[in-house]
């Protein structure tokens, strides 16, 4: 697989981010922002910027020549995104909302963005450093989709849920 085959992942990320931006700009009515409103744009563009950065990785490896393995730098890097924006999420959690807040975010939510970036965090760890037999582009590739759809998500819940 070509490196830059991944860019086209990086539009569609950006164009998602840049919407979120608008929905975010017309939300502030009365200059306060609903919390929640707060809270699912920092966690979107946590995930559409992982997806738009995640996607340039091989180009960049590539085009510094640090590797020898193209995809295993790129997919080391990546698990380490995916891991950082887990803990960006909790964190996230704790200064935006308060402790009364909190259980009012939806569980299954939760569940997608801990346990679908735990399983390709470890996909794509356990395939650069061979634990898991396969192929590593799939894994990257998979993994760069999966920070689309919960961009996606987060960004129909702003629109939906007011």
């Amino acid at each position: 697989m070509d490196p830059s085959s991944t860019n086209s992942i990086t539009e569609f990320a950006i164009v998602v981010a840049g919407f979120t931006g608008l929905v975010f700009a017309l939300e502030r009515t009365d200059g306060a922002i609903n919390p929640f409103v707060k809270f699912r744009t920092v966690t979107m563009l946590f995930y559409a910027f992982s997806a738009a950065f995640g996607s340039v990785l091989p180009t960049l490896v590539d085009s510094f020549g640090v590797a020898d393995d193209i995809w295993f730098a790129s997919g080391i890097c990546l698990a380490a995104i995916l891991l950082a924006n887990m803990l960006a999420t909790v964190v996230a959690s704790r200064r935006i909302l308060t402790a009364e807040e909190r259980p009012q975010l939806k569980g299954w939510m939760w569940s997608l963005v801990m346990v679908g970036n735990s399983v390709f965090a470890l996909w794509l760890g356990g395939n650069a450093v061979e634990l898991i037999p396969g192929q590593i582009t799939g894994a990257y590739f998979a993994a760069l989709v999966w920070q689309l759809v919960l961009s996606t998500i987060l960004f129909t819940r702003l629109l939906v849920i007011r």
